[in-house]
C-alpha cells in the first residue's frame, strides 16, 4: 500500500450539527472523500468555532454543484469562493 498526499480545500463553514449530518449523508451517497475540521470541538464551543467541510481539490467543483440546491439552516455560513478569483 502506498501513502499518497491528498490536497484538500475548504468548501464551506457551518455551525449546525444537523446541517453537517445532512451534508455528510449527501457526500457519502456520492462517494466523495471529505473531512470536517473542528467537528468534535464545535459541539463544546457553540457557534464560536465553525465546522469546516474540506474535500479533495479535484472534487470541489462537483461538491459546489451538488450543494447549490441544498437548503440549510440559517447557521450556514455559505459556500466559500476561491479567493484567487476575486475581482481586483
Amino acid at each position: 500500500m502506498t501513502d499518497e498526499f491528498i490536497d484538500y480545500e475548504l468548501v464551506l463553514e457551518l455551525h449546525s450539527a444537523g446541517d453537517l449530518a445532512f451534508l455528510k449523508s449527501i457526500l457519502d451517497a456520492e462517494g466523495i472523500t471529505y473531512f470536517v475540521q473542528g467537528e468534535h470541538v464545535a459541539q463544546f464551543i457553540f457557534h464560536s468555532v465553525p465546522m469546516r467541510l474540506m474535500v479533495k481539490k479535484e472534487d470541489v467543483a462537483r461538491v459546489k454543484e451538488i450543494l447549490q440546491g441544498v437548503n440549510l439552516t440559517s447557521a450556514y455560513s455559505g459556500l466559500k469562493r476561491n479567493e484567487s478569483s476575486s475581482e481586483d
